[in-house]
């Protein structure tokens, strides 16, 4: 079981972002995603195991300290792993990278990181999935679905939380002040 620190929109991008995800599952490309019990989100850091109350203590007083962020979104990518996975990206800001930068600082000192690098500084980006993995034989599919999707989309960080996945499921949430 692995865990996430994670960001949450605002309802018009979450739903704009809930399409996206119906439409690749109702074209039989990726379900998980939209069938999970969680929202659209960005990542700030994976974790193996934690401490979770320690971790919900933490989350709770970084959101108290820490003002909603304007976001925009701005192109889609993909892991081009065996069985790849979509993304839609976000511009990078100073409020995100300090904002993941201090969940690190406070969660990982109760927590085991994934065993990835992708949430150190100066390689996150900030992201959100839209799809979990899927075959390969999709692409062009998924291509012409978020071709339609035109960008830039503008939003807000809301909220930031915990869930713990496969499958995934919301722990907690709080509001940014």
């Amino acid at each position: 079981m692995g865990y996430a620190v994670v960001g949450y929109f605002d309802k018009a991008t979450d739903e704009w972002i809930r399409r996206i995800w119906k439409e690749l599952m109702v074209n039989d490309i990726d379900d998980y995603l939209y069938n999970s019990e969680n929202n659209p989100h960005i990542k700030f850091a994976m974790y193996d195991n934690l401490k979770e109350i320690d971790i919900i203590n933490a989350i709770e007083d970084i959101s108290q300290t820490r003002e909603q962020i304007d976001i925009i979104f701005k192109s889609y990518s993909f892991y081009p792993n065996d069985q790849p996975f979509f993304n839609i990206d976000m511009a990078t800001s100073m409020p995100l990278l300090e904002l993941q930068a201090e969940i690190r600082r406070t969660c990982d000192r109760s927590s085991t990181l994934f065993p990835i690098d992708f949430f150190d500084a100066g390689i996150w980006k900030p992201d959100c999935q839209l799809t979990r993995e899927v075959d390969k034989k999709h692409l062009s599919n998924i291509a012409k679905c978020l071709y339609e999707k035109k960008l830039p989309i503008k939003g807000k960080l809301e909220s930031i939380g915990l869930i713990k996945f496969h499958p995934a499921k919301q722990i907690i949430r709080f509001n940014l002040s």
